[in-house]
């Protein structure tokens, strides 16, 4: 077990990247995307001394204690329970380095993956099979295309419906363009404020959107559609990180005139474009919700995701150890009863 300084992250870097289960999340440059946040990087060596496992955990206090997050972390094979175990004791030195009550990971473990789940429960992590959809910090349910690994344009294409090819065709016929970069970001900005206020959910400030560029300079790309007049249509945030390409942001106008040109069809294939010239394995459209009783807003956009022939993935969920219980359960309860606040 070792605790990285800033100097050595590139090392980090490198691994995560290139690693079967990295993400863009576990990267050390999130962070930068969240400056709110405290931060640690735990690895664990082989004796060769190469990495054989990282953990990038975000720090934040909270009251007395603090709350540790490891989003979609650990990167190792789940399989490796001493990987494991050496990265846990690492947390648990950051854990008292910053008096923190628990440390929550999420990493992307299947649902009823039970060997590896059973890994991480055999070394004293807390877990809740089958979460309610509001119990974890990331959704459980993603759309995803986990195929794309060796295709081609033409092969992807092919294997969509005869209704989505044609749509995917149909706005630049109509004039529409699809282009991406920061100089993107005003337009995506007003579309995604507007779509956030109509749909309900909380808008990130232009700043973080920014920030977000800034920290994956050649991961991260801004997508925007835009009419033949030169009105935005729709955008998305993707990032290109381990093989994957995730679509984490994500606009449309609603306006009847605009929607007609159908552009949304347009920006994803844009961004799966992307994913199949740089060999990713997965195009992910993130979280969607598989009742209307979960997210309204979630279930909406399902239908139109299942439009591009993939699946509904399921995680696990939450892996959590608990240092403090009784600050934990403080904790809870008070975020419990801010929730039931909000909702009055």
């Amino acid at each position: 077990m070792e605790l990285l300084q800033p100097s050595q992250y590139g090392e980090v870097e490198a691994f995560v990247s290139h690693h079967p289960s990295g993400c863009f999340m576990q990267s050390p440059a999130w962070a930068k995307v969240k400056p709110n946040w405290k931060h640690e990087i735990v690895v664990s060596r082989a004796q060769d001394g190469r990495l054989r496992g990282s953990m990038s955990i975000l720090i934040m206090p909270m009251g007395p204690g603090a709350l540790m997050y490891a989003p979609r972390g650990p990167v190792c094979d789940y399989g490796d329970r001493e990987t494991i175990a050496d990265l846990l004791a690492g947390a648990k030195e950051v854990a008292k380095k910053y008096h923190a009550h628990i440390l929550k990971m999420d990493p992307y473990i299947l649902e009823g993956d039970e060997e590896h789940i059973e890994v991480f429960r055999s070394l004293g992590c807390d877990f809740t099979p089958d979460a309610a959809f509001k119990d974890t910090i990331q959704p459980r349910y993603n759309y995803m295309l986990p195929y794309l690994e060796g295709l081609s344009e033409e092969q992807l294409l092919a294997g969509f419906v005869r209704e989505t090819r044609y749509y995917i065709r149909y706005p630049e016929k109509h004039g529409v363009t699809c282009r991406f970069g920061e100089d993107c970001l005003d337009d995506f900005y007003k579309v995604y404020s507007e779509t956030g206020e109509r749909q309900g959910f909380s808008i990130r400030p232009k700043e973080y959107l920014a920030g977000f560029l800034r920290a994956f300079p050649a991961n991260a790309r801004l997508y925007m559609c835009y009419s033949p007049d030169g009105r935005p249509i729709c955008g998305g945030l993707s990032v290109n990180y381990a093989g994957k390409t995730a679509h984490v942001y994500g606009c449309s106008s609603d306006e009847h005139e605009l929607r007609k040109l159908r552009a949304t069809y347009l920006l994803q294939w844009e961004m799966m474009r992307w994913a199949l010239s740089t060999g990713c394995r997965i195009y992910d459209m993130q979280g969607v919700a598989v009742r209307p009783e979960d997210s309204q807003q979630l279930y909406n956009v399902l239908g139109f995701k299942q439009n591009f022939t993939g699946e509904i993935v399921t995680t696990a969920g939450e892996f959590r150890v608990v240092y403090n219980p009784a600050v934990n359960a403080a904790m809870d309860a008070a975020l419990r009863l801010r929730s039931k606040l909000r909702r009055h």
